[in-house]
C-alpha cells in the first residue's frame, strides 16, 4: 500500500525500515461532513492484517488494494462523491475521484475496473479514524496523481460534498 507524503511523492508501506522520523501521510477528513478538508497527520500507527487484495486498473496505472475497502468515485458532471465498495466495482464504468492536495490544480475522474484478484496478501495500513479517506499515489515519481480509499465508512460520511473537497 503506497501513502502520499508531505515531501509530496509516494512512500511505500511494503518495505518499512525500523525506524521512521517524522513521516507524515496525507488523509481526507470527512468525519465532519460540513467541514471537509485534506491533512497530513504522523504515521505513529501501522495496522497489519491479512485479507484478500483486488489488483485495480486507475486510468493508466495499476495498483493493489485490500478487496474490503471501499473508494471514493465520482463525475465530471458534478455532483457529490460517492463511497463504492471495491467488491461492487466490476464492470460497471464507475470513475474515481482523483486529486493530488499539494500539486494538483483541479480533480479528474479516471476510470476504474478490477484486472486480478488475490486470495491472501498481507497488509500493513496507517490507522485511519472513522471518516477519513487514505489518499493512495498512482504514479510514481514527483507529484504523483491520487486515489482515495477508506477501509470502514459510517453512513453520515459515506457522501462527501464535491465543492469543499478542492
Amino acid at each position: 500500500m503506497r501513502i502520499l507524503t508531505l515531501e509530496d511523492t509516494y512512500y511505500n508501506l511494503e518495505t518499512l525500515p525500523e525506524e521512521i522520523d517524522d513521516l507524515r501521510f496525507a488523509i481526507l477528513d470527512n468525519s465532519n461532513p460540513s467541514f471537509v478538508d485534506y491533512y497530513y497527520i504522523p504515521l505513529i500507527f501501522l495496522e497489519s492484517f491479512n485479507a484478500p487484495a483486488v489488483v485495480l486498473q486507475v486510468g493508466d496505472k495499476q495498483i493493489k488494494m485490500p478487496v474490503d475497502w471501499s473508494v471514493l468515485i465520482g463525475d465530471e458532471e458534478g455532483g457529490d462523491l460517492e463511497t463504492l465498495a471495491l467488491s461492487s466495482l466490476n464492470d460497471r464504468g464507475f470513475d474515481v475521484f482523483a486529486f493530488n492536495p499539494l500539486s494538483s490544480f483541479s480533480p479528474s475522474f479516471l476510470p476504474i475496473e478490477i484486472v486480478d484478484i488475490y486470495s491472501d496478501v498481507i497488509w500493513y495500513a496507517p490507522r485511519l479514524r472513522n471518516g477519513q479517506f487514505l489518499c493512495v499515489p498512482i504514479d510514481d515519481g514527483p507529484k504523483p496523481r491520487c486515489v482515495y480509499f477508506v477501509k470502514e465508512v459510517s453512513r453520515n460520511c459515506e457522501i462527501v460534498d464535491y465543492d469543499q473537497v478542492f
